[in-house]
């Protein structure tokens, strides 16, 4: 089993983070798999996701999706070293959206293995194919 706690250092500071439940992380995928589909889709196949193109998913979210998703995924986060609770009222907006696609990769770490080996299979499948000249 991986870590359930993860820390993050960020521009304000460091978070200690708590996993999502297996429940949350199910829900996080039926939200967000269209969207990391279409970002995904457009890299390198079997190249590891790139936490700008999560960055950047999450900065053009619809804010309500954010919330719910923070309710999911960020319910539980405190400051390093101490038994205070961080919300996005308390930490910088960037700097949070960077917390968000940390947290998610690290979250969904499962999916993004997947998608990077099933995308890399894929493009030598479409690699090893005879072309069929027309």
């Amino acid at each position: 089993m991986s870590e359930t706690v993860k820390s993050f250092t960020l521009k304000g500071g460091s978070y200690n983070v708590a996993r999502a439940s297996a429940v949350a992380q199910d829900e996080l995928l039926s939200l967000l798999t269209q969207p990391l589909v279409q970002r995904l889709s457009a890299a390198a196949p079997g190249k590891p996701v790139d936490e700008d193109v999560i960055f950047f998913m999450f900065l053009a979210m619809p804010h309500a999706a954010k919330v719910k998703i923070d309710e999911l995924m960020l319910d539980r986060v405190f400051k390093k070293g101490t038994q205070q609770q961080v919300t996005l009222a308390d930490a910088d907006v960037m700097d949070w959206n960077r917390l968000r696609a940390r947290a998610l990769i690290w979250n969904l770490e499962g999916f993004f293995t997947f998608w990077a080996d099933a995308s890399a299979r894929d493009a030598a499948s479409q690699a090893q194919a005879p072309s069929t000249g027309t």
